[in-house]
C-alpha cells in the first residue's frame, strides 16, 4: 500500500500523530533528497531523488508499494502542491492498481497565518507563482481575479534568484488595486523551521522598498496579502470574520 504523507514544515512538533504512526510502520520511505533529514529518525530504508525528478520518485514508490507498505513524503500537505495527485495519476495511467491513502499535513499557509496572527480568517485563495508547470498568463489571471473578488491571497513559491518575472508582474497588478486600498501584507520565511522570520507591512511601504524585499523573499517564503478588511492589531495581521459588524460587545 502507498501512504502519501504530509509532514508539515518537517519539524517534529508539526508531524501529526497519524503521520508519525505511518512512518514508524512502513517498510520504505520515498522523498525529495532535501526532506531526508526529516524522516531519518524513523530508521527505515529511504529512497530519494532530486528536484524535477518527481515522476521518477512517485513511480518508484508505486512499484515498491505493490508488495510492501511505502510512505511517499511531501512537506506541508501532500494534496496542496504536493505529490498526491501525481500518485493517483500515475497509478491509473500505468495500471498499477496500488491502494493509496493520503495522510494530511499542516500546510505552509496555515503555519504562516498562525505566525502572523489570523489573516486567513475569511475567504482566501492560495496561488503558486512557480511557472514551471503552470503558464504565467494563467497565474497572473488567477491573481487578478482574486484581487477583483477581494479575497485574501496566500502566495507560495513567490520568487527565486532566477525567476522574478511572475512576482514582479503580480506586484504591478497589485499596484493597480492598491490605489484605493493600502493592503496589509504579511511575509513569513522558513515557517516552522530554523531561522523563521516574519514581518507585517503594507503595500505602500512594500512598493517603496521593493528591492529590499526582493532580497529577502525566496522560495521558502509565504506572502499573505490581506483583503479590504484586513488590519494590523497589536503587531498582528488580522482579517475579521465579521462578528463585530453584526453583534454588539
Amino acid at each position: 500500500m502507498l501512504f502519501v504523507v504530509g509532514v508539515g514544515s518537517g519539524s517534529e512538533r508539526h508531524f501529526t500523530k497519524e503521520a508519525e504512526e505511518i512512518l514508524k510502520n512502513v517498510d520504505l520511505i520515498v522523498c525529495y533528497k532535501n526532506y531526508k533529514k526529516f524522516v531519518e529518525r524513523f530508521n527505515k530504508p529511504i529512497y530519494t531523488t532530486g528536484m524535477t525528478r518527481e515522476i521518477d520518485r512517485v513511480d518508484y514508490a508505486l512499484k515498491e508499494a505493490k508488495d510492501k507498505d511505502v510512505a511517499l513524503v511531501s512537506s506541508g500537505d501532500a494534496t496542496i502542491y504536493g505529490l498526491a495527485s501525481l500518485a493517483y495519476e500515475i497509478n491509473a495511467v500505468k495500471g498499477y492498481n496500488v491502494d493509496i491513502k493520503v495522510i494530511p499535513g499542516i500546510t505552509a499557509a496555515s503555519l504562516a497565518s498562525a505566525i502572523l496572527g489570523s489573516p486567513l480568517n475569511h475567504d482566501f485563495v492560495v496561488i503558486s507563482f512557480s511557472d514551471l508547470l503552470t503558464p504565467l498568463e494563467k497565474i497572473l489571471k488567477r491573481f487578478r481575479c482574486a484581487l477583483e473578488g477581494d479575497f485574501v491571497i496566500c502566495i507560495y513559491n513567490p520568487l527565486s534568484k532566477r525567476r522574478k518575472e511572475p512576482f514582479l508582474k503580480a506586484v504591478d497588478i497589485l499596484a493597480e488595486f492598491a490605489k484605493n486600498n493600502n493592503y496589509v501584507i504579511g511575509i513569513v520565511k522558513n515557517a516552522g523551521r530554523d531561522k523563521e522570520e516574519a514581518l507585517i507591512t503594507n503595500f505602500k511601504e512594500f512598493y517603496s522598498n521593493l528591492d529590499k524585499y526582493l532580497e529577502f523573499i525566496d522560495m521558502n517564503t509565504i506572502l499573505i496579502i490581506g483583503n479590504s478588511s484586513t488590519k494590523a492589531i497589536n503587531n498582528k495581521m488580522i482579517t475579521p470574520r465579521g462578528y463585530l459588524n453584526k453583534y454588539k460587545i
